[in-house]
């Protein structure tokens, strides 16, 4: 028989905006549930074989999808419940690369702190595509000040961004921006006046070491040796998870949401805790989903199916217009030494290609510069060891080691149009641990895709066509299994959307959802920053009535 539990808020999913969100509502006092599907995760620094790994296989389930899955060595002694899903042939099928844990993505990221452009959120209007969010820029504007507070993000100040061709905010950050290299230097030298690079902001500390700032570690995704970049785990758990109003149910995951479409409420949760064999109804006032935009939405259709009812007006929407980032990569090796492998694994990007003519009906488009060759790995060791598997040796391979120095990376990534055939649904076949279905993900390119996908092309050949370079060469293209977006998106009414302009259901009064499923578009940043201003103005959400804020 189930056990009930009650509380003012109960939380789905314990990862940034969980964390986020559980801190804002204790601050109001309130009784808190965070149900985390994973556990901690507390890696060895001496034993490698103890960190997670972005690392996904797959294997054919019939002509038209594969079946993916995060696996790695060792992954079952050390994790033992690693996201899989269902998805297209490459190069453009989804290959979910996430985590199950307390902090979730912000455990496992490279601490990338960008603001989407104020054109990304009026695609339709300026370029003719797409579908405008129903807020602005200036709306979110407030909130990515916030967000760029609590994040400690390091980024260019006014005086330093002042005189670039394109950068379109006015951002306050935390600590100065991380210099570009000397292989960023030398590599603006050679593109000239084809492109300007510009210095990223990062949610991690740009201070001496001492003082906890970046050591260059380059383990940034896995392990961060001086807890310079922010992780929810390591920076707001602390805060609160002493807090005698706070609870945590850790490896349980939420199989069912009841909700009655007649009232507009969500009535409660259905929690199963491994190694429990009774179920756990949740009950609350507020209930928020937490999980990025995969798991939001596989829950939901999950639910509707158990349920036997719609998922309110909104319904035919859920999973619809669903993306993430593309992107195509090459190897540059110049003319002269470049010295990568030096300071952070990246420093600068080229945004200018973000901002195109009215009407263009064309994504944009952000170039990141590696300081490594990431193909062969860190170190001339890796290199070598590289090689030698392929069959080089002697004074070949000698010659080709010769190389490191001048190589490294660069992704070309470009924001995919979100439409109706972009969905997520079901596997009619494959279930996880819990029983709950697997994601199935169909994208591909759109038309609009496909002339995006071309101006990045045209723009990488001129790149590879400056003298200076010695060979340019593409090694890889592909959709981006760390970003989720859309599915649930944000709108004015039901009809065109599922959140509201607060990321609150339009059909469940009590029903907030956070992560990247309220986005609209992709735009060509990293989301994570955006995903916590907007979860900081749902908290402000008139309708909630929270009054003492957290951030």
């Amino acid at each position: 028989m189930a056990v009930t539990e009650r509380y003012d808020v109960c939380i789905v999913g314990g990862g940034l905006t969980g964390l986020m969100t559980a801190k804002a509502a204790l601050a109001q006092g309130k009784s808190v549930v965070v149900i985390e599907r994973g556990g901690e995760y507390l890696p060895d620094e001496l034993d490698r074989r103890t960190w997670w790994k972005e690392s996904v296989r797959s294997k054919p389930m019939d002509e038209n999808y594969r079946h993916y899955k995060n696996e790695f060595e060792d992954d079952a002694k050390y994790f033992d419940d690693l996201v899989q899903n269902e998805s297209g042939n490459p190069p453009w099928s989804f290959k979910y690369n996430m985590w199950y844990g307390i902090g979730g993505a912000s455990q496992m990221w490279s601490g990338m702190a960008w603001r989407l452009a104020p054109e990304d959120f009026r695609t339709k209007t300026d370029y003719g595509y797409g579908f405008d969010w129903p807020i602005s820029y200036q709306d979110i504007a407030p909130y990515y000040d916030k967000a760029e507070q609590f994040l400690e993000v390091s980024g260019p100040a006014a005086e330093v961004r002042k005189d670039y061709k394109y950068w379109p905010w006015d951002n306050d950050y935390v600590y100065p921006h991380f210099p570009l290299s000397y292989l960023d230097n030398k590599f603006q030298d050679v593109i000239g006046d084809l492109a300007e690079l510009v210095p990223q902001p990062h949610a991690v500390r740009n201070k001496p070491v001492e003082e906890g700032g970046c050591v260059g570690a380059k383990t940034c995704v896995s392990y961060c040796a001086s807890k310079a970049i922010f992780k929810g785990n390591e920076r707001i758990l602390p805060e609160i998870m002493f807090d005698d109003n706070l609870t945590i149910l850790f490896k349980t995951a939420v199989t069912r949401i009841d909700w009655s479409n007649e009232t507009g409420q969500i009535n409660y949760v259905v929690g199963h805790s491994e190694g429990e064999e009774e179920p756990r109804h949740i009950e609350a006032e507020s209930y928020f989903l937490c999980g990025n935009a995969f798991e939001n939405i596989r829950l939901i259709q999950y639910s509707e199916q158990q349920n036997g009812i719609p998922f309110g007006k909104s319904s035919p929407l859920v999973g619809r217009y669903f993306s993430s980032h593309a992107a195509v990569t090459y190897t540059v090796v110049m003319n002269e030494n470049v010295f990568p492998v030096r300071g952070r694994p990246t420093h600068a990007s080229v945004i200018e290609w973000v901002k195109r003519e009215p009407q263009a009906k064309i994504g944009g488009i952000t170039l990141e510069i590696w300081d490594n060759d990431f193909t062969m790995g860190y170190g001339p060791w890796r290199h070598f060891d590289t090689h030698v598997s392929k069959g080089h040796w002697g004074g070949h391979l000698f010659n080709l080691l010769q190389s490191f120095e001048r190589r490294f990376c660069i992704s070309m990534i470009f924001e995919t149009e979100m439409t109706d055939s972009k969905c997520f649904t079901l596997s009619p076949t494959n279930k996880d641990k819990f029983g709950i279905p697997v994601g199935r993900i169909d994208l591909g390119l759109s038309e609009l895709d496909e002339e995006t996908l071309r101006r990045t092309e045209a723009l990488a050949h001129q790149i590879g066509e400056k003298p200076g370079i010695a060979s340019f060469a593409e090694n890889g293209r592909g959709i981006n299994g760390n970003h989720p977006l859309g599915g649930l998106r944000m709108s004015e009414t039901a009809e065109t959307g599922v959140l509201n302009d607060r990321c609150r259901a339009h059909d469940f009064k009590n029903l907030y959802v956070l992560g990247g499923s309220a986005f609209c578009s992709t735009g060509s940043f990293n989301p994570t920053l955006t995903i916590a201003a907007l979860a900081m103005r749902a908290y402000e959400d008139p309708e909630l009535g929270w009054t003492n804020a957290a951030y």
